[in-house]
């Protein structure tokens, strides 16, 4: 067979072509740092890598709802302990009202402090995280306690305590509040208005201000509201100790989201980031035989008349 000029310049830049392609598809991994630009040039690591990308944004979203829940439960924490502290300070007052030698007009001082601490109650029972009330179960956009209503039913001893409610009635089971925190794992945030500010609490506070209030009360009525004072106080405390748990638990959930999004992302990075020094190493491979090759086909391609004119 004849080889005549024409094939070899053909050849010869076809060949250049080649190295063309070669040299960008290197030098576009060197700029973006990924292994592939489109899914045709490696229809595996395309894959894996769309799973592999699902799999962190789904311990990111996990993480946000863990962080979510972590921040509603210390705000419950946070409004449990005042509501702890106030009844403990109800119950000194009391022990020291409880003294036979106090007079009416000083145990009336004392049920203005008892009553502004009840209403502080009833205000820690309207806490809200963001836009949300935390203490009136799946109710969240409606507060548990009207606050004037509070204050009317505490200056009428006949009074009826579900008045004291936003929805008219003393709160039931209302429903619990999951987030989920992992793929088939849930975490209850919420407490239980029932458990925590149900009519129980505010019909003993009550009964204990109606008891100051009356001058024909005595030391012994008041010392035999100190044991309704210590099963409201260790009430609260139970409910800590579970809202505790539950805290400890996610905690736990956490520690263990962030080695995940640490392992999954390590795995997404191999399945799809370059080796930056191999990658370096092969372009200058290319650019040396891409020079090479230039320089061959100037010798093959023969002069032209307009070289001679030159």
């Amino acid at each position: 067979m004849r080889v005549t000029q024409t094939m070899l310049t053909q050849t010869n830049l076809k060949h250049l072509s080649s190295s063309y392609n070669t040299l960008a598809r290197v030098q576009e991994q060197l700029i973006s740092g990924k292994r592939i630009q489109k899914a045709s040039e490696d229809p595996v690591v395309a894959m894996q890598g769309i799973r592999y990308r699902t799999e962190v944004r789904e311990v990111d979203q996990f993480r946000r709802n863990v962080s979510e829940a972590t921040s509603w439960m210390d705000l419950t924490d946070s409004t449990l302990n005042e509501v702890t502290e106030a009844v403990k300070r109800i119950r000194e007052l009391t022990t020291q009202a409880a003294n036979d030698t106090y007079e009416s007009s000083q145990r009336a001082i004392i049920k203005s402090e008892v009553d502004q601490l009840i209403e502080h109650i009833g205000s820690l029972a309207n806490s809200k995280a963001g836009e949300k009330y935390i203490y009136n179960g799946t109710k969240t956009d409606q507060p548990l306690i009207n606050v004037e209503q509070l204050k009317a039913y505490l200056a009428n001893p006949a009074g009826s305590v579900d008045s004291i409610y936003e929805s008219g009635t003393a709160p039931a089971a209302s429903g619990e509040i999951e987030f989920e925190v992992s793929k088939g794992i849930t975490v209850q945030v919420n407490m239980q208005p029932e458990t925590v500010f149900g009519k129980e609490l505010f019909e003993g506070l009550h009964k204990l201000t109606t008891l100051l209030k009356e001058t024909t009360t005595t030391g012994a009525d008041l010392s035999a509201e100190l044991d309704t004072l210590d099963t409201l106080g260790q009430n609260l405390i139970t409910e800590r100790a579970e809202l505790g748990a539950r805290a400890n638990r996610l905690e736990l959930v956490d520690n263990r989201l962030q080695d995940h999004e640490i392992i999954a992302k390590t795995i997404m990075s191999d399945n799809e980031d370059i080796d930056v020094e191999k990658v370096i190493m092969e372009l200058k491979s290319h650019e040396t035989v891409h020079r090479a090759a230039l320089s061959a086909g100037a010798r093959i391609i023969q002069p032209t008349l307009l070289d001679f004119l030159r």
